[in-house]
């Protein structure tokens, strides 16, 4: 089975081709504000090293957020179009989940800083099930749960919360892929991105 796997929902851009748990061709970037100039690129540039073409791809597994609000859209709609024109399936993979999975620890708090004392936030146990539903979460709550479960603590930067150090999670694509591999793939048409919460512009619009 060959898999491309599609995240730009951070300044960090990862896009990799894994056939058979081995990643073929894989490229790491951290472009701030360049996801649409790179992203399809970057496709295109791990296929031909890999010696795969696109259509030779069984499933396409694309990061829907929570994240950048800019980066996500660019990696949703990049995945859409190949599934669609492609007839690839698509998977959708959570960007607090795949930190989870790629630490180790019984329980894995999952944060993304959302500025002024608020956080993308999700609880795993040690199968990576969700112990408290990924949200959007001010600082009260997140301590609620640092205090309850004493958790491992992962993000997709370093950040300090409350005082304390919380480094960022490098991605274990592997790990990821093997967790997600067999989940129930998504209708080409219906996926989007997964926000949690609007911008407070876009909020304000309603």
């Amino acid at each position: 089975m060959i898999i491309l796997f599609i995240d730009t929902s951070s300044s960090d851009v990862s896009i990799a081709l894994i056939k058979n748990n081995v990643i073929l061709a894989e490229i790491l970037e951290c472009i701030p504000n360049m996801h649409s100039v790179y992203t399809v690129s970057y496709i295109d540039k791990v296929l031909k090293k890999a010696n795969i073409d696109v259509g030779d791809v069984d499933k396409i597994m694309v990061v829907n957020g929570p994240g950048s609000f800019t980066g996500l859209r660019i990696g949703v709609t990049v995945a859409k179009v190949y599934g669609y024109l492609e007839g690839i399936d698509i998977i959708c993979v959570s960007s607090l989940k795949m930190r989870a999975i790629s630490s180790v620890g019984r329980y894995v708090l999952s944060l993304i800083d959302a500025h002024h004392n608020n956080y993308y936030m999700g609880l795993y146990d040690g199968d990576r099930c969700e112990v408290i539903k990924e949200g959007f979460y001010d600082i009260s709550d997140v301590l609620k749960v640092i205090d309850r479960y004493n958790p491992v603590i992962v993000s997709d930067k370093d950040i300090v919360v409350n005082g304390m150090r919380v480094r960022k999670q490098e991605l274990d694509i592997i790990k990821i892929v093997e967790y997600y591999k067999d989940s129930e793939r998504c209708n080409v048409y219906l996926v989007n991105p997964n926000y949690l919460k609007l911008p407070q512009a876009l909020e304000d619009l309603k």
